[in-house]
């Protein structure tokens, strides 16, 4: 488990003086038999970043938390959220995939179990356990195909049979009496965990409502969507992302929304025109550059926040793989800095998985370094296996000193 819960880290990256690290949302995050996650524990502070080399299971990570945000929060189904191909090679193939997550929400601690039993001879993929635990008491346990709730004072509740082909919590309703229930659901519902892909991103939205948009695809491919289902009930945010928007992209004036069939709307940026002419040029989204649209959709992630779940205390959090990918060297570093200076305001936390030499540097304080002995399972460090002397982390790493 974590360390003391009282201990306050007061030396940020950036420098300043601002405490973090004893808040963060996921402190810890356990797995066994996925892929090459076998007995796999990772802690995690307010800002982290996950360094190692490719096929060190960084990715994995990112993937095996995705599976318990959709299949708890979209209610997908346990294939589709953990299928076969996905079990260890370090087991043989079969047996039981376990996962834990514990979750720091305001000062409660709620720990979430799942096991997954595989039968590969079957063909057959069912959920053998679910439980959730609210400051060490019982809100929910899922065992032998019958569930148990209970009630925010953790007295017992409903108590039903129920088949394990899906999570028993994302079917639960908000009542009066499962406030704290609920309540994790949101949180896990603000978990934005994707790899950024913007020669991906659809430019248009085919909803008129933007609600398919609410959770972000794993490339992001429908940042539209998500974009339009917060922005038209949020044009303060809105606002202040044009004016982030305008400092890091020359000549940027406002995004809109643009009616582009029955049920249809394009994301459309407006540019200032360099000639005589006054009104701005307008473009697509898809006419944008790859880097226009990657910096477009970072900022919006952090300052594209719903106000009403900042007043009720919901902050999202961000898992981003990669997200320096399509970006110039002197474009990194200021999101960066602004990634840190939100953590505690409008976001919760930010774990970043990153092979750019100047996202290593600037986070190296808060590295996760996962390693592999071979084909061995994932081992995670809070320090680097290797001496730098006097090099930088990122050059270090470059000159194969980690070797």
């Amino acid at each position: 488990m974590g360390g003391d819960d009282g201990q306050r880290e007061t030396s940020a990256v950036d420098g300043s003086n601002k405490p973090y690290g004893a808040h963060p949302m996921i402190r810890r995050f356990y797995a066994d038999n996925f892929r090459c996650l076998a007995n796999f524990e990772l802690e995690l502070d307010e800002t982290n970043i996950v360094l190692g080399p490719n096929g060190s299971g960084k990715t994995s990570f990112f993937d095996a938390l995705r599976g318990i945000r959709d299949l708890v929060v979209r209610g997908v189904r346990i294939e589709e959220a953990f299928p076969q191909r996905d079990l260890s090679c370090l087991r043989n193939g079969g047996g039981v995939q376990r996962f834990e997550l514990e979750l720091r929400v305001d000062q409660d601690i709620y720990r979430y179990t799942l096991s997954v039993e595989h039968n590969p001879d079957r063909k057959k993929i069912c959920i053998r356990q679910e439980e959730l635990e609210h400051d060490k008491k019982p809100l929910f346990v899922y065992e032998k195909g019958i569930v148990q709730l209970y009630r925010d004072d953790y007295r017992k509740g409903l108590h039903y049979p129920f088949y394990g082909s899906r999570s028993a919590i994302g079917f639960l309703d908000s009542v009066p009496d499962n406030k704290k229930l609920v309540r994790f659901k949101t949180e896990l519902a603000n978990l934005i965990i994707a790899s950024p892909c913007p020669p991906l991103f659809r430019s248009e939205s085919s909803t008129e409502t933007g609600a398919e948009g609410a959770i972000l695809d794993p490339l992001m491919e429908n940042f539209v969507e998500w974009y339009w289902s917060i922005a038209q009930e949020n044009m303060g945010a809105a606002f202040r992302l044009f004016k982030e928007l305008h400092d890091v992209l020359p000549g940027f004036d406002s995004l809109s929304m643009v009616k582009s069939g029955e049920s249809a709307r394009a994301l459309k940026a407006e540019f200032h025109s360099r000639s005589n002419d006054k009104r701005p040029n307008r473009y697509g989204f898809g006419q944008l550059s790859d880097g226009q649209r990657a910096l477009t959709a970072l900022y919006s992630l952090l300052h594209l926040v719903e106000e009403r779940q900042l007043a009720e205390g919901h902050r999202r959090s961000l898992f981003i793989d990669e997200p320096d990918n399509y970006l110039s060297l002197r474009e990194v570093q200021p999101w960066l800095a602004q990634v840190v200076a939100a953590c505690g305001e409008t976001l919760e936390q930010a774990v970043i998985i990153s092979h750019h030499p100047i996202t290593i540097d600037y986070l190296a304080a808060k590295a996760r370094w996962f390693s592999r002995d071979g084909e061995g399972p994932v081992r995670v460090g809070n320090e680097p296996k290797f001496s730098a002397d006097g090099l930088s982390i990122s050059e270090a790493i470059a000159r194969g000193v980690e070797e």
